[in-house]
């Protein structure tokens, strides 16, 4: 099974450098919402919850926010910063914290919370696609957003199967 939408991701590149952008971007990288919080989540999730049908899914799907991670990675590093792990508020860094992680494990509560983050995560996504005028930039970010979908929607029928039993 695939955990992304099976569609190429564009080359990271950028029209001019800009780091107002690239700052927006730190939040999803490695902020409280972002693919770092995810991949951790996603894999604290696979070994702790007693549901081996669905670990294969976190697995993949944690797999598929590491290759996101990189291309923010690259994204941001393109445009001008360094892709701290961390975000930047008021001209300092926010470091990435351990306390961001969701540590329940009732797994009707986690993939509930598993798809509000997606969602979340989408929406800081297309905020910063708003707000920039760089094509390569909104492509970069609608095609991860294919994959957030995509995750809701492998979440919402693992939460569906779940809340039958």
């Amino acid at each position: 099974m695939e955990y992304k939408v099976n569609l190429p991701y564009p080359k990271i590149e950028v029209e001019k450098k800009d780091k107002r952008v690239a700052s927006l971007l730190l939040n999803s990288y490695a902020g409280r919402v972002s693919e770092d919080t995810a991949i951790h989540d996603y894999i604290f999730q696979m070994m702790m919850l007693d549901h081996p049908e669905y670990k294969k899914t976190l697995k993949g799907i944690a797999i598929v926010e590491m290759h996101h991670l990189e291309i923010l990675g690259n994204l941001i590093y393109a445009l001008g910063c360094t892709p701290l792990f961390g975000k930047v508020e008021k001209n300092e860094i926010d470091w990435f914290t351990g306390s961001y992680v969701n540590y329940d494990n009732d797994f009707t509560s986690v993939l509930q919370s598993d798809i509000e983050e997606e969602q979340k995560t989408i929406e800081q996504y297309q905020k910063v696609i708003r707000l920039t005028n760089d094509l390569n930039v909104k492509q970069v970010l609608q095609r991860i957003i294919l994959d957030e979908e995509y995750h809701i929607e492998l979440f919402s029928k693992m939460l569906r199967e779940v809340t039958k039993r």
